[in-house]
């Protein structure tokens, strides 16, 4: 059986990932799941260098531990802890509860459709699913 899948329907189908209030404030960063990539890691210390997290959101990035030694190697480590990011390897976000999920964070961000999906039944946040 073939399923044509249109424009329409992706969109409907990111749309239903992308499912909290836009008037909610973000107050967790979900990035990876199961993990980043070197470049994906490399992407966000980019971002990051030079600044410092806003205390009321949190930012914590999963990846596996090759991906952690390159990071490392490269300088990437140092400057997402100094910019208040939590670095957790070999765990996916669907085995993560808190308090890597910070207690008192009702609406998160990700990148990943997957954690999009399960985190409202998995950690009762509401979600927001957004590309890097």
């Amino acid at each position: 059986e073939t399923i044509a899948l249109t424009r329409e329907d992706l969109e409907a189908a990111w749309h239903s990932l992308d499912a909290a209030s836009s008037t909610e404030a973000v107050e967790l960063v979900a990035l990876g799941n199961p993990h980043l990539s070197a470049d994906e890691v490399a992407r966000v210390a980019e971002l990051c260098r030079g600044r410092r997290r806003n205390p009321g959101t949190s930012l914590v990035l999963t990846f596996g531990r090759s991906v952690q030694e390159q990071a490392f190697r490269a300088g990437h480590i140092q400057v997402l802890e100094d910019f208040g990011a939590t670095l957790v390897n070999d765990t996916c976000w669907c085995m993560l509860t808190e308090p890597v999920v910070p207690p008192e964070s009702k609406t998160l961000i990700t990148n990943s459709a997957k954690y999009a999906h399960y985190a409202p039944g998995l950690v009762n946040r509401q979600g927001h699913f957004h590309g890097l």
